[in-house]
């Protein structure tokens, strides 16, 4: 093997250490930040003992000095905590959370390159007062003491004779499997947590070395016997294997002073101890996993963009040369069809992650959040196995931050205003992720004062955003807090007031096809309500012409279609119609008046009556169904410009380009302004 290729194989290995590393944090941080919440502490304190020893483990196979070194500091203190010494309080949590930023953000310079992160002083020595504590020496009674009477009985401290520890000596041998490296730990690490027990001595017997033809990368060949003199008893020896698993043989014997007089070792079984959370990492390297850097999975999605965009060439000239659907070449383009739609799907999949990963860093930001406005928090999380498009899951952290920020700060009440309302001193936020008609919906619901629809109009009023006098209703009001620079709070805080973040929030979700609902209830809480498009690489649609041009309507919104008789329209005034539908009637909207068209309407025959989030229906009236299909999405700003009424856009079989209508700006600005002019005649 070439130093060209040694390198490129220890770079790709590297590469590997750093996505376990992402990993192990990810569920370090998950374990972190429920930590506390339930009487029993034991496992997560395991899971999290087991994430910080797997990142040294690699850390150590590299070299990386400064990232063993506080791991590992951290990792003893996990191990009081473990063992009971210590109980895990709010400040224990706290400090957990600082060394866990800490270990991201040495991984993080080791990753670009460097390694010169340096720990926060306090975070240290957070850490080390919990060793201090440990071996501190409890304090002894003077002897003349006077007798303590309890219950009336008296009781005198009594000396009693303890003899010192007696050192002894251990010898051990450590062999190990290839699997011990291949989950990223070394045999150093073992090393280095005997030599904190006393004096050690190694040596490596590397009788067993085949020569270099006949070496076996992945099979390990060394032997290490030890000899170990400590104060320790064998039990505490035995503990180091533990986390080691059937991975790692050891024989621990009691030899003699003399090293060269001891007896030859005797096997001693290290005790197995059956752990559920150990099971469940067991259980999961069963479902085989391949790491696929995500750019190859984009490109991929890419490709198969062009080969649906292809199909729908395809199907085009079919039509242009009137071949039927049922013929041979129809059957066959059919299948294949069918089978692109299954390979997109799959391919999609591959890049939805669960919403989880977002849910759980807001817990850190509810724990922070609640201590800077001294209020009581319980956080609920539902849902969070709902998968979403990576792209959208990116971009959905920071909306979701404001938002539960500002459900704290302004809706839940301080703890003694819930007292006396007759509330739980205990507020709850509760977040929650489900599917809805093809879309992913995530509710943050409060059960604080909810929302004051006279403090938010005055407020808007004081800011310039309305004019005085202007009729609003209350879901419009609402929407007022969404305005760049509005604020109902009279006081800037470290956590709000500057009248940033609920506008920001738009605009996020904006950027990625989501829409924003609230509900609020005076006294009882506030739920906010986002709609978001599962993907932003296909959607679901129906051609319709109108004008002689084609465009899309998402298949999501299409409640029904019907056929449109003119005659059945009343005339409300202005150009404003409505349609008769079941019991009740329906506003119109022309898609000529979309596109800007003058039409006499006597085209329009097709009648698509959709719906809303909200469950609202319109009557939209088109010329013609073209088809029903799956289009590539096509951002419209990235490529062209923003154009009102359509959201994206895509490329049809034959080439040309579609735009692809935006319901929810039918039913927030055209249905509006209808309703609007129609009140005033009223």
């Amino acid at each position: 093997m070439s130093t060209e290729e040694f390198t490129d194989d220890m770079d790709a290995i590297r590469q590997i250490f750093f996505d376990e590393c992402d990993e192990q944090l990810a569920l370090l941080e998950e374990e972190l930040t429920t930590l506390g919440e339930e009487l029993e502490n034991g496992e997560k304190i395991n899971t999290i003992f087991r994430c910080v020893h797997s990142i040294k483990g690699g850390a150590a196979a590299f070299g990386m000095e400064e990232l063993v070194k506080f791991s590992h500091l951290f990792e003893s203190v996990l191990d009081l905590f473990r063992s009971g010494t210590h109980s895990v309080t709010n400040d224990s949590v706290s400090t957990f959370l600082k060394c866990k930023d800490a270990l991201f953000d040495i991984v993080a310079a080791f990753k670009n390159g460097g390694g010169d992160c340096e720990v926060a002083p306090d975070t240290i020595s957070e850490l080390e007062s919990y060793l201090h504590s440990e071996t501190s020496e409890p304090e002894q009674a003077p002897e003349d003491a006077e007798m303590d009477d309890i219950f009336g009985m008296a009781f005198a401290p009594v000396k009693i004779a303890i003899d010192a520890p007696i050192e002894q000596n251990f010898s051990i041998t450590l062999t190990v499997t290839p699997e011990f490296y291949e989950r990223g730990d070394d045999v150093r690490n073992i090393l280095i947590a005997l030599e904190g027990l006393g004096q050690l001595q190694v040596k490596v017997d590397t009788d067993r070395v085949p020569l270099i033809g006949d070496i076996f990368p992945e099979q390990s060949y060394l032997t290490w016997k030890l000899l170990l003199v400590t104060q320790k008893s064998q039990v505490d020896i035995e503990e180091i294997f533990e986390w080691s698993g059937d991975d790692l043989q050891a024989t621990i014997t009691l030899a003699s002073e003399n090293v060269d007089d001891a007896p030859a070792p005797l096997p001693v079984a290290v005790e197995e101890k059956t752990d559920p959370q150990v099971r469940k990492s067991v259980d999961r390297k069963d479902s085989a996993t391949v790491r696929v850097d995500i750019q190859r999975i984009d490109k991929l999605v890419d490709l198969i963009g062009e080969l649906v965009i292809n199909q729908g060439a395809i199907q085009s000239q079919m039509r242009r040369n009137k071949v039927h659907g049922d013929s041979v070449l129809g059957n066959v383009v059919t299948a294949q069809e069918q089978l692109i739609h299954e390979l997109q799907e799959n391919v999609i999949t591959m890049r939805a992650y669960p919403i989880k990963t977002v849910f759980q860093k807001l817990g850190r930001v509810v724990r922070e959040t609640a201590r800077l406005t001294e209020k009581q928090v319980r956080l609920v999380l539902e849902g969070e196995d709902t998968e979403v498009d990576r792209s959208i899951l990116e971009k959905l952290s920071d909306p979701l931050t404001h938002m539960v920020r500002n459900a704290i700060d302004h809706g839940i009440e301080s703890p003694q205003v819930r007292a006396q309302a007759g509330k739980d001193p205990e507020g709850l936020l509760r977040l929650r992720a489900f599917q809805r008609s093809g879309r992913i919906i995530v509710e943050i619901q409060d059960d604080g004062a909810g929302l004051d629809p006279d403090r938010i109009y005055e407020k808007a009023i004081e800011k310039k955003i309305i004019e005085r006098g202007q009729r609003l209703d209350r879901d419009e009001i609402y929407s007022l807090i969404f305005e760049p620079g509005f604020s109902t709070v009279a006081e800037v805080t470290d956590v709000s007031g500057r009248g940033v973040g609920m506008d920001v929030v738009k605009q996020s979700l904006q950027q990625i096809n989501g829409r924003i609902f609230i509900s609020s209830a005076k006294g009882k809480g506030t739920t906010f309500s986002i709609s978001l498009p599962f993907t932003l690489s296909v959607i679901e649609g129906i051609i319709f012409k109108a004008e002689g041009q084609d465009f899309v309507i998402p298949v999501n919104n299409v409640l029904e279609t019907i056929i449109f008789d003119s005659r059945k329209a009343f005339h409300i005034g202005e150009g404003k119609y409505g349609y008769p539908y079941r019991d009740g009637y329906l506003s119109v909207i022309y898609a000529s008046d979309i596109i800007g068209a003058s039409s006499d309407g006597l085209n329009q025959k097709i009648c698509f009556v959709i719906e809303n989030e909200n469950e609202e229906k319109l009557a939209f009236i088109v010329d013609k169904i073209i088809d029903h299909s799956r289009f590539v999405v096509k951002n419209l700003e990235d490529n062209y410009r923003k154009i009102a009424c359509f959201s994206t856009a895509t490329i049809l079989g034959d080439g040309n380009v579609a735009f692809i209508l935006d319901v929810e700006f039918l039913f927030g600005e055209l249905l509006k302004k209808r309703e609007s002019s129609l009140e005033e005649r009223v």
